[in-house]
């Protein structure tokens, strides 16, 4: 028998080493197949199990891969979970799992936000997250990792962990910091707190039009009155740089940092995000470990990396501080999703088969859809053409809207409302939009500019089937040369089909009469955008261009 100090080191040691051989005995999740069932026989087994055989076979090739990825890009000795497929029954985790969630989250969650069930990524990571409210003594507990594709309900699982924090500590200092990328993911988070509507929780963004930005935030922040409002700040890391040298005393108290969408984070060269983690979690040990009762509780910085591509931004994750870190990863089945391609070499052939393609589905219920471009120039155009098309035909009911970094930050907010409350049907938009938001109606995807990275495609249809299995549409507008990028985005998402589209040839070329003939209007429309005689974000019909020509 082992005494119970020896104990306790050997499993911590077990926890923290595991390695690509502990895979086939079902450890934290990761597939229970055994190597010897790799000899079972094919002879006599019907069609449905030498399929199953084979996809037994996929995963834990799948599954080697992924640890080899995670260490030798990420971490050498982090725990590696596989996420299971488990639904759980949010009205009965607490009766099911040991650590509990407060019944204001479980309610909020039921009631405001109308789900049923954790999805898979939020059931395996509430497990882990959880148990920071214990303090860091936990051998389970340490820093998260979760690469979980988008739209599968990464930003949930570490809300939950956070409120049910706060409400179990009664917290009443500021405690957490949440960083991402962009002003629109800032709000959607900030959204999402307060939609719980948490007694007492007082969450803030960093505003810098509050600031005197000729002057540096230590001149005028000289201690920690500001933060005596806020629990939790959300901010981009661009700001949040600014704010936080020279007042790092400020953030000693933190108990959790969370970098969503970090890989975006770290691929902007204007940030150290680096320095700023470690900085942070200095500070925080620090004082933690200032406090000379070894009996307290210590609360180390809980740091949560969320992204759907962890790993692609691998080389600058190696040099961060880490504290027994956690990597989840999820590799779902998209089977919901109908694809279809179909070629279109030259821009006037993608107007026209793009046009025929929103009067074949229109009509559709509710619909709901992004088309994505690589260049702003390309959106607004398609946005003239489209609107000015559709108004001349009336043949289409559906609102049309532009999304693309170079407009307003307030005109940015409003088209985002409007989309997602579905007074925009049709959304014309670059790939800032393509990470993280919220944008669960959207059942139709058109890539009308092929990205040149496989992994963007994957980011873009990840709009599509964000909750419970809704099913959605993607079509790809492709030249020859980019139907690599199709299929290897396809082959990542466990996609075997994707059908070839066909239009009738004779509504094409109804199209191509029409477009020739607005054509003149909508090429005059642009020049006098140029020379500022009309606005470039206002919406035109085609007989309010008319009058402007003959005026």
């Amino acid at each position: 028998m082992l005494s119970s100090s020896l104990y306790v080191n050997h499993v911590k040691k077990f926890v923290e080493n595991i390695n690509v051989e502990n895979l086939n005995i079902g450890f934290l999740g990761v597939d229970e197949t055994k190597k010897g069932d790799n000899h079972i026989a094919e002879e006599g087994c019907n069609e449905g199990e030498k399929q199953k055989n084979k996809e037994k076979k996929n995963t834990r090739t799948e599954d080697k891969m992924k640890v080899e990825e995670v260490r030798t890009k990420v971490s050498a000795n982090c725990r590696i979970v596989k996420i299971k497929e488990e639904y759980v029954d949010i009205s009965k985790w607490n009766l099911i799992k040991g650590e509990k969630i407060n019944d204001n989250i479980i309610n909020a969650l039921i009631k405001k936000f109308n789900f049923k069930t954790f999805l898979p990524c939020q059931s395996s990571i509430l497990e882990y997250s959880l148990l920071n409210k214990n303090g860091s003594n936990s051998l389970l507990s340490g820093d998260i990792y979760i690469e979980v594709p988008t739209g599968l309900g990464k930003t949930l699982s570490y809300i939950i962990a956070i409120l049910d924090y706060f409400l179990y500590k009664k917290e009443d200092s500021f405690f957490c910091l949440i960083l991402t990328a962009t002003e629109e993911l800032v709000t959607q988070i900030l959204d999402v707190i307060k939609k719980f509507n948490i007694p007492k929780l007082k969450c803030d963004r960093i505003d810098i039009s509050k600031f005197n930005t000729k002057i540096y935030f230590d001149d005028i922040i000289n201690n920690d009155n500001i933060f005596k409002s806020i629990n939790i700040l959300a901010s981009t890391a661009s700001k949040f740089e600014i704010l936080f040298y020279n007042n790092e005393n400020l953030f000693k108290n933190l108990k959790f940092l969370v970098l969503d969408e970090v890989d975006k984070i770290l691929s902007s060269a204007s940030c150290n995000i680096n320095n700023l983690v470690n900085c942070l979690t200095t500070i925080v040990e620090n004082h933690q470990n200032s406090d000379k009762n070894l009996y307290k509780t210590r609360y180390y910085l809980q740091k949560i990396f969320s992204s759907a591509t962890l790993c692609k931004a691998s080389d600058k994750l190696m040099s961060l501080n880490l504290y027994r870190p956690i990597f989840f990863y999820y590799i779902p089945k998209y089977v919901n999703n109908e694809e279809f391609y179909l070629f279109t070499p030259s821009k006037k052939k993608k107007r026209i088969h793009l046009i025929e393609l929103i009067r074949n589905i229109s009509s559709k219920e509710n619909l709901s859809m992004i088309i994505f471009c690589n260049q702003e120039d390309t959106t607004h155009i398609l946005f003239r053409y489209l609107t000015v098309y559709f108004s001349y035909t009336k043949d289409v009911n559906c609102s049309i809207g532009k999304y693309y970094r170079s407009l307003s930050s307030v005109k940015r907010k409003k088209i985002l409302k409007n989309f997602l409350g579905q007074k925009i049907n049709i959304l014309l938009c670059t790939d800032n939009i393509s990470r993280g938001l919220d944008t669960v109606n959207v059942n139709y995807i058109v890539n009308y500019d092929m990205p040149t990275n496989y992994n963007v495609l994957t980011h873009r249809i990840g709009r599509l089937s964000r909750y419970n299995g809704r099913r959605g549409t993607v079509y790809h507008f492709l030249k020859k040369k980019e139907k690599s990028i199709m299929m290897k985005s396809a082959k990542r998402r466990y996609v075997e089909t994707i059908e070839l589209l066909k239009f009738k040839i004779k509504k094409l070329e109804e199209i191509q009469s029409n477009l020739k003939h607005l054509k003149p209007i909508i090429k005059d429309a642009i020049v006098k955008e140029n020379l500022e005689i009309i606005k470039r974000n206002k919406f035109y019909s085609y007989d309010e261009l008319q009058k402007l020509n003959n005026a």
